[in-house]
């Protein structure tokens, strides 16, 4: 198209004189309707067949949301969703409690649509090669790394965590529940690319016993909203005050 378009203009350049061209059209309203299901395009057609099966598993519905959701923050619905979904994941799939999972605003790309849910939608809203991965990591160290999230202005979608934070400090600050114990060993939820500086996360450092999965986060995504559509609930997403700035809207400012 852009090259069209600069094409277009050289030629309007090139008139003699310099003259610009004058232009008359003609346009009328063509409805997208039944009537076009008819007509059928040989190669359209021969297209489509070649790649029908590919797709016809991203067209399943894996569930149904009450309301369109989008990450946020603080927080937001999607992204408070997405930290959650690690975490419960993680504890499936390894056995263990996990108290802490922390997912990267930056992969979820888009929102949540109201209405039925298909496979797609959740390739669209997280479509990078991430996979989850576990590990402990000592509470100071813990302790340091979700205060130095703060201090860089730049906290992400967390599950298992409580912040108050004003001017960029933790007035409260808790894992589980309670305050970070600096001796105890804690369990610890996320994906790949926040290991080594993806979105300037850094966690291998302070990592123990790294673990990977195996399970790519979409996919997780789509198992749990499977088993959650096959015990009758739909997608009904909130946040909850997991991440508070007092003086939020002074910061915005």
């Amino acid at each position: 198209m852009m090259k069209r378009l600069l094409l277009l203009a050289v030629l309007l350049l090139a008139l003699p004189g310099g003259a610009a061209a004058q232009f008359t059209y003609r346009w009328t309203p063509v409805p997208m309707d039944s009537t076009w299901d008819s007509m059928k395009d040989l190669r359209a057609t021969q297209t489509i067949a070649r790649y029908e099966a590919q797709v016809a598993p991203l067209q399943e519905i894996v569930g149904y949301s009450d309301a369109e959701y989008d990450k946020g923050r603080p927080e937001g619905p999607l992204s408070n969703f997405a930290a959650d979904v690690v975490r419960a994941i993680a504890e499936k799939k390894t056995g263990e409690h996990m108290d802490v999972s922390l997912m990267n605003m930056g992969g979820i790309r888009t929102s949540l649509p109201q209405g039925a849910v298909r496979v797609y939608d959740i390739y669209s809203i997280f479509p990078f090669d991430n996979y989850l991965v576990t590990f402990d990591i000592k509470g100071s160290d813990l302790r340091r790394f979700l205060n130095q999230m703060i201090a860089r202005r730049r906290v992400e979608a967390l599950s298992g965590v409580k912040m108050v934070i004003t001017a960029n400090k933790a007035d409260t600050l808790l894992v589980s529940g309670a305050p970070i114990d600096d001796s105890r060993i804690y369990k610890f939820a996320t994906i790949n690319f926040l290991m080594d500086g993806g979105d300037g996360v850094v966690l291998s450092d302070v990592a123990i016993n790294l673990k990977d999965t195996g399970i790519w986060v979409r996919d997780a995504i789509v198992e749990y909203l499977k088993d959650q559509t096959a015990r009758g609930e739909k997608i009904s997403l909130r946040t909850d005050g997991r991440v508070v700035y007092t003086d939020w809207e002074e910061r915005r400012r």
